[in-house]
C-alpha cells in the first residue's frame, strides 16, 4: 500500500510538470539558429555510447554541466581499449578532474616507458646525443588539449567531449593511424566549480525561446559568474603559484609529461571572431625562440582548417606571453602552447553587428575543428619538435649557457613555513633547490633594489637555486628580479598609454616570487657549489610541552605563528602577543611571538594537549619558560609588551558590487592560514544587519557603497570594531565625511603643506638624534632646524592637481614597489623592514600627522651630494638623502613620483574602534605572502592590540 501511494504521488508530480511546462508557448523557427554542419563526421564504432545518448541533447547544441561530462567520460572509459582516464584531483567542491589519455592499445600498454623516455630526453646531464636520438625515433608525439579553464568559457569542453568520443570511437584509418603515432591527453574541463555555477545560471535564465542578446542575463551570468573556481581565483594565473588544487594535480601532471604541444581553449567577447596563436610582444626573452617558431607553423595550419569552413579569425593582436603565469608556463619548459580564444556564445546564439547569429554550437565546431587541426600538425612535425627541444635542453646546461654563473638566493630567516613554501613552489617545476650547510661570502650579489654588493655572508639555512639546469628557462622567468622588454615595446607602451589611456600589456609586469612571498633574496653573478646540501623540507615536530613551565611560547616570525593564536583563541585558549623581541632564559623570540600564560588559563584542564596538539598541526616549535623575567631590558611576563588578544569574529562584506578575486583571495586566505570560522554578509545590506556579532569587517575592492551601509560601518568601528579595507574600498572610506583622516592623494593638495610637515615628522623619528651641548646649556638655542625651513618652493593647489592628473595617466598595472615597514607596529610582525609591494592603478593613500602609515611607499638611502630642491608634489625629500621606489616591472617616473611617500598601509583609532586601511589587495592571487601577513596581524590582532578591550563583569 505504501508503494503504491508513493508511485501515485511520483506520477502526479510529473503530470503536474509536464502540466506546467506545456502553459509555455513554443518559440518561432528563425533559420540563423539552426545550424545544420555536423560536428562528429565519419565512422564510428556502434558498441561506444555517441554523446547526445549521454547527454539528452545533441552535442555543442547546449553546455554539458560538469556531472554529464564526468558521466560519459566514465562510461567510454569502459568501452574502449583506447583510453585511460587518471583523476588527477578534486575541486573544493569535490568534482574529479580528469585527463583522459587516448592512444593506440599499443600505446597505452607502454605508458611507463614513454614517460621514462620523456624524463630521459628532459636532461642532457645524464643522457647522451646518441641515447637521445634513439629515444626521439622510438617517441610517440605527446598532445595536451586542455580546455574551459574560465568556467564561464564553456564551448572548449563541449568540444573536448567530441574529440574524445571522436578519438576514441573513430573506425577511420587516418585517426588509427594518428593515434599509432600520438598519445592524446585530453584535460576536458579545467574548472569543473565555476562551470557548475555558470551551467546552474543558464538553467535559471533560460526562458522559452532563444536568447540572442548578449547583455541578457542568459549570456552574462550574475555575481560572482562562473569564470572562477570555488574560492573565485582566476585558475589561468596560478600554474607558478601553484595555490589552487586544481592547479596543483594539473601541473604535477603536464610536468610528469612533458607535452611536445599544449593548447588552451577559452573565449573573448560575444561580438569577437576567434584569436589563435603566436601571439605578439612583449613575448618573455625566456621562451625558447624554437618553441616560438613552431606557434608560427602550427597557427598556419590553424588558419587554413578555418579557410576551408569559412570561418573568420585572427591571430596576435591584443594576445602577448610576457607573464609566465598563464598554463603557456609549459612553453618555459619547451612544449608549445597554443592558445584558443572563441567568441562567448554562453547558449543559443549571439546576434552580430552584420545581422549574422553566431551559434553555440558553431563555436563548439570551431574549437573541435582546432583541436583536430593542432593534432594533424603535430603527428607531422613531432620528430623534428624533439630534435628542436634536445638541442635547446643541451644549450640551457651547458657553460655557454646565457643561464650559466648565475644563481638565485634566499636568505636565511625565521619565517621557516613561508620559506618552505616558496621551495615547495620551486620543486614542484622540477626546480633544483639546495641549502647552505656552512656560511660563507659571495661577491657581486645584487639585492632587490639593484644594489650590487660584495662580501655578502650566505648563512646556514639560505636556499640556493643555481641557473644552469635543465628547467633553466622557467626558473629565470619567475626567479629574475626583472623581466627584459624590447626597447620598441616600451615605445609601443609609451604611445599607448599618452594616445588612447591604455596598455597594451594583457597582466601584471612583476611576478618575481621572492618579491612576492616578501622574502631577502640575491642574484649572484656565479654558479655557486661549495657548501651547499640538497634542499630537504623540514622535517615534522613532535611537541612535549613542558608541564611545570609557566608560560609556553611560538616564534612571531613565522606566518603559521598567527594561526596558532587564532586556533587557540577559538578553541578558548586566552592568548597574548609580545610586541618586542623577548628573551627568557634560553628562549628566544621575535617580536610578534605568541605567549600563552598559566595565570591566563587557570581552569583550563586542557591547556597543555591543545598547545601541542595546534603546535604539532602547524608543524610549529613550542617554546616553555619557567620565568616571566626577561632577559636584561627585554620585556617582563606582566608589563605591557605582552597583549592580551580578543578572540576574533569575522564577516567579510561580499556579493555584487566587490570585485570576486578579492573577496575570493581574502576568504581562501582565511580558511587556508587560518582555518577559523567568519561570516559572509551582503555588503549593501550591512545597514539591517546586526553588527554587534562581530568584532572584525572586512571590506574588499569594490566600485561603491551605499550610504546606509558606509553609516553602519562607521557607526560600528566607532563602537569597538576594526575594519579592514582594500584598495577602493579605502578610498569610498577615506572620503566619507567626518570619518577617517586619512586621504587619497587626490584630495589633499589644499592642505599638502601639512600632510608634508607629518611626513618629515615620521622621518625624522628614523634618524638618529646627536647629543649636543644644546642639550646640556642653560642658554637659549637659537639655531633650531624645522621641517619647513629651506624646502623647495611648493607647488599650488592648481599645479598640484594638474601634475597629478598628468601622473595618472602612467600608473602601473602592477608592478614591484619598495615598501618600507615600521618594524616597531604590530600590524609589521613577521615581515621586513624592506617589504616588496605589489602596486597597480590602486587607492593612493596619505596620512596625516595622528594616525599612523605603517607601510609607506619607498626606502629612503643616505647620499651627501643629493640636493633636492625642486617640489615633485605634494612631499618634499631631505636633502642628503635618496628614495627608491620601484623594485621590478614597469613604473613610469611619473606614477613613481605620485606614489612616493604614500601609505600603502595605514591605522587610526577612531571612537573604541580602529580603521586599517590597505591601499591595494594584500593578497593579491593568493601569492603575495609578505603583505598577506600583514592581512593576517590584522584580522587575527587587531581586537588585542588597536581596540579598547571590553571587560566582562
Amino acid at each position: 500500500m505504501h508503494k503504491k501511494l508513493i508511485s501515485l504521488m511520483c506520477a502526479a508530480v510529473c503530470l503536474t510538470q509536464v502540466a506546467q511546462a506545456s502553459l509555455l508557448m513554443k518559440p518561432t523557427y528563425h533559420p540563423d539558429l539552426d545550424y545544420k554542419a555536423p560536428l562528429l563526421e565519419g565512422n564510428y564504432n556502434q558498441d561506444i555510447t555517441h554523446p547526445d545518448d549521454v547527454l539528452g541533447f545533441e552535442i555543442g547544441q547546449r553546455v554539458a554541466n560538469p556531472a554529464l561530462i564526468t558521466e560519459a567520460i566514465q562510461i567510454w572509459k569502459t568501452q574502449s581499449e583506447r583510453m585511460v582516464v587518471l583523476e588527477y584531483a578534486k575541486s573544493h567542491e569535490g568534482r574529479p578532474l580528469f585527463a583522459v589519455f587516448i592512444s593506440s592499445p599499443e600505446n597505452l600498454a607502454k605508458l611507463d616507458d614513454i614517460k621514462q623516455d620523456l624524463n630521459a630526453l628532459a636532461d642532457p646531464r645524464v643522457t647522451s646525443d646518441a641515447e637521445a636520438e634513439q629515444i626521439i625515433e622510438r617517441l610517440p608525439a605527446i598532445a595536451w588539449m586542455a580546455y574551459s579553464i574560465h568556467g564561464n568559457e564553456t564551448s572548449g569542453a563541449d568540444a573536448a567531449l567530441a574529440a574524445i568520443y571522436h578519438l576514441a570511437a573513430s573506425t577511420d584509418q587516418a585517426t588509427i593511424d594518428l593515434l599509432d603515432d600520438m598519445v592524446v591527453v585530453i584535460d576536458p574541463m579545467m574548472n569543473p566549480d565555476g562551470r557548475a555555477r555558470f551551467a546552474k545560471s543558464l538553467e535559471q535564465y533560460r526562458g522559452a525561446a532563444p536568447n540572442v542578446d548578449d547583455q541578457s542575463l542568459l549570456h552574462r551570468g550574475d555575481w560572482p559568474y562562473g569564470r572562477t573556481n570555488h574560492y573565485l581565483f582566476d585558475l589561468n594565473r596560478d600554474f607558478f603559484y601553484l595555490t589552487q588544487p586544481e592547479t596543483k594535480g594539473r601541473v604535477a601532471l603536464i610536468n610528469k609529461w612533458r607535452p611536445q604541444l599544449m593548447i588552451d581553449g577559452h573565449e573573448m567577447g560575444p561580438q569577437d571572431t576567434y584569436l589563435m596563436g603566436p601571439p605578439r610582444q612583449p613575448l618573455n626573452f625566456n621562451i625558447a625562440p624554437s618553441v616560438q617558431k613552431w606557434a608560427v607553423t602550427f597557427s598556419k595550419d590553424q588558419g587554413a582548417a578555418f579557410d576551408k569552413n569559412g570561418w573568420t579569425y585572427y591571430t596576435g593582436e591584443w594576445f602577448e606571453n610576457w607573464y609566465p603565469g598563464y598554463s603557456n608556463y609549459a612553453e618555459y619548459r619547451g612544449s608549445m602552447h597554443i592558445l584558443y580564444e572563441q567568441s562567448r556564445m554562453s547558449e543559443d546564439g549571439v546576434k552580430r553587428p552584420e545581422g549574422t547569429i553566431q551559434t553555440y554550437k558553431q563555436s563548439v565546431h570551431h574549437q573541435y575543428v582546432s583541436t583536430l587541426a593542432n593534432l594533424a600538425s603535430l603527428d607531422k612535425y613531432s620528430d623534428a619538435m624533439y630534435k628542436d627541444y634536445w638541442q635547446d635542453r643541451k644549450m640551457v646546461v651547458s657553460s655557454k649557457s646565457p643561464y650559466a654563473n648565475k644563481s638565485y638566493v634566499v636568505l636565511a630567516n625565521d619565517n621557516h613555513s613561508r620559506t618552505h613554501l616558496l621551495a615547495e613552489k620551486l620543486l614542484a617545476q622540477d626546480i633544483e633547490v639546495q641549502m647552505v650547510n656552512k656560511a660563507f661570502k659571495v661577491d657581486n650579489a645584487t639585492n632587490h633594489l639593484g644594489i650590487e654588493k660584495d662580501k655578502v655572508n650566505l648563512p646556514v639555512g639560505s636556499l640556493v637555486i643555481n641557473g644552469r639546469q635543465p628547467e633553466a628557462r622557467l626558473l629565470a622567468a619567475i626567479m629574475e628580479f626583472d623581466s627584459a622588454l624590447k626597447p620598441e615595446v616600451v615605445q609601443a607602451e609609451r604611445q599607448r598609454v599618452l594616445k588612447k589611456g591604455e596598455s597594451i600589456m594583457y597582466d601584471t609586469s612583476a611576478w618575481n616570487l621572492t618579491m612576492m612571498y616578501g622574502l631577502e633574496a640575491l642574484t649572484v653573478s656565479d654558479e655557486l657549489s661549495k657548501n651547499l646540501s640538497a634542499y630537504n623540507e623540514p622535517s615534522q615536530v613532535n611537541n612535549q610541552p613542558d608541564s611545570n613551565a609557566i608560560a609556553w611560547f611560538v616564534d612571531g616570525a613565522d606566518d603559521a605563528s598567527v594561526a596558532f593564536a587564532a586556533r587557540l583563541m577559538e578553541q578558548g585558549v586566552n592568548v597574548r602577543v609580545i610586541d618586542k623581541v623577548a628573551q627568557f632564559d634560553d628562549v628566544k623570540l621575535n617580536r610578534g611571538s605568541v605567549a600563552i600564560t598559566i595565570t591566563d588559563n587557570v581552569n583550563n584542564k586542557d591547556l597543555l594537549a591543545l598547545i601541542k596538539k595546534t603546535g604539532d598541526e602547524l608543524n610549529l616549535q613550542v617554546m616553555s619558560a619557567t620565568t616571566g623575567y626577561g632577559n636584561g631590558e627585554l620585556p617582563d611576563w606582566g608589563g605591557e609588551h605582552f597583549v592580551l588578544l580578543q578572540q576574533p569574529q569575522i564577516a567579510i562584506a561580499s556579493q555584487a558590487g566587490t570585485r570576486a578575486n578579492d573577496v575570493g583571495t581574502t576568504w581562501w586566505s582565511i580558511d587556508t592560514n587560518l582555518g577559523i570560522r567568519h561570516s559572509h554578509l551582503e555588503s549593501d545590506r550591512l545597514a539591517s544587519a546586526d553588527l554587534r556579532r562581530y568584532n572584525t569587517i572586512i571590506l574588499p575592492q569594490r566600485g561603491s557603497l551605499n550610504q546606509s551601509s558606509q553609516k553602519a560601518l562607521a557607526e560600528w568601528v566607532k563602537q569597538g570594531g576594526t575594519l579592514i579595507t582594500h584598495d577602493n574600498a579605502s578610498a569610498i572610506i577615506a572620503k566619507m565625511e567626518d570619518f577617517s583622516s586619512v586621504k587619497i592623494v587626490d584630495e589633499i593638495f589644499a592642505d599638502a603643506e601639512d600632510f608634508d610637515i607629518a611626513l618629515q615628522r615620521r622621518l625624522l623619528a628614523m634618524q638618529p638624534y646627536s647629543v649636543s651641548e644644546a642639550l646640556t646649556t642653560s642658554l637659549l638655542n637659537t639655531d633650531v632646524a624645522y621641517p619647513w625651513d629651506n624646502k623647495p618652493d611648493r607647488l599650488d593647489e592648481d599645479a598640484l592637481k594638474q601634475r597629478n592628473e598628468w601622473q595618472k595617466l602612467f600608473m602601473p598595472a602592477g608592478a614591484m614597489a619598495v615598501g618600507h615597514a615600521d618594524q616597531e607596529h604590530w600590524l609589521t610582525f613577521g615581515v621586513t623592514e624592506q617589504l616588496p609591494v605589489l602596486y597597480a592603478d590602486q587607492s593612493v593613500l596619505v596620512t596625516p600627522q595622528g594616525a599612523e602609515s605603517v607601510v609607506s611607499i619607498g626606502v629612503y638611502t643616505d647620499n651627501e651630494e643629493a640636493k633636492n630642491d625642486s617640489a615633485l608634489g605634494w612631499y618634499s625629500i631631505p636633502d642628503g638623502k635618496e628614495l627608491h621606489v620601484r623594485m621590478s616591472g614597469l613604473i613610469w617616473p611619473e606614477a613613481a613620483q605620485r606614489i612616493a611617500n604614500s601609505s600603502y598601509l595605514t591605522r587610526e583609532s577612531i571612537g573604541k574602534g580602529q580603521l586599517i586601511m590597505f591601499s591595494g589587495q594584500p593578497n593579491f592571487r593568493g601569492a603575495t605572502r609578505g603583505t598577506n601577513r600583514l592581512l593576517l596581524n590584522a584580522i587575527v590582532y587587531g581586537g588585542g592590540f588597536g581596540t579598547r578591550p571590553n571587560i566582562e563583569l
